[in-house]
């Protein structure tokens, strides 16, 4: 008897103990689930194509210094058309590998190597494609930090390594579970690139923020305003093909 009253309660602590560490391991995967759930859940995660357009204004070492008209359409996986301007339109689109601009009247060129590149690492680590596709990944990790105040707000945050060992940090509203910002930090590249998200509305059941301010090192660098949104409308490829010359 004497024995079993000494081995009892310590198996009852290990016990306790296993469920604490389960828990504090499932907490990071409970929090990103919450946040995909507030974002629109399975629509947010069934969204094919993408097409919004709006305003943006460029910033060089925080000030402002030029603005103008956009659209932008992207197809997953890994395809993107965007177009600033009205008349004489710059036009830039990625499918992958392969990438061309043309600015104004000016023949359609290909986009160097550096610039190719640069599209692709901003893609797959972009908001819409971490939580679509990185998060699916088994060489993927996540861990929480501690809880942060953003514009009096409490946020969880939720540090994810993806395959490449690049670093995203999200900060998720406690309340709303929305993502309040995310930073990224490149597996080769120190800057710290970071979104902080606003003005948050529901198209066909997906949560979209309709203000986006990009910042680099601190720095602002863009802020973007949406006027419409649009999910799933089958883009055609034919926007993400090459552009001909004009003559």
């Amino acid at each position: 008897m004497t024995n079993h009253r000494y081995v009892f309660p310590s198996l009852v602590l290990c016990l306790c103990v296993s469920v604490v560490q389960l828990q504090a391991q499932n907490r990071p995967a409970q929090i990103v689930d919450q946040m995909i759930q507030a974002l629109g859940g399975e629509a947010f995660l069934g969204v094919k194509d993408i097409q919004t357009k709006g305003r943006f204004f460029g910033f060089s070492r925080g000030d402002l210094n030029s603005g103008d008209v956009f659209a932008d359409y992207i197809k997953f996986p890994d395809m993107e058309r965007v177009e600033f301007g009205t008349k004489n339109k710059t036009i830039q689109i990625n499918r992958g590998k392969e990438g061309q601009k043309v600015e104004g009247k000016k023949d359609p060129e290909p986009q160097t190597p550096g610039e190719v590149e640069e599209f692709l690492k901003g893609f797959k680590t972009s908001m819409e494609y971490i939580l679509r596709f990185v998060l699916k990944e088994r060489q993927t990790t996540l861990q929480v930090l501690p809880t942060e105040i953003i514009a009096f707000k409490r946020t969880d945050v939720v540090e994810l390594r993806d395959p490449a060992k690049n670093r995203i940090r999200f900060y998720i509203d406690r309340d709303t579970h929305l993502p309040v910002k995310m930073q990224v930090r490149r597996n080769d590249d120190s800057k710290l690139r970071e979104e902080q998200y606003a003005n948050w509305h529901k198209f066909q059941g997906v949560a979209t923020p309709l203000f986006v301010s990009r910042y680099t090192d601190g720095l602002k660098t863009m802020e973007i305003r949406l006027d419409t949104v649009v999910y799933n409308s089958e883009l055609s490829e034919k926007l993400f093909t090459q552009l001909t010359p004009t003559k």
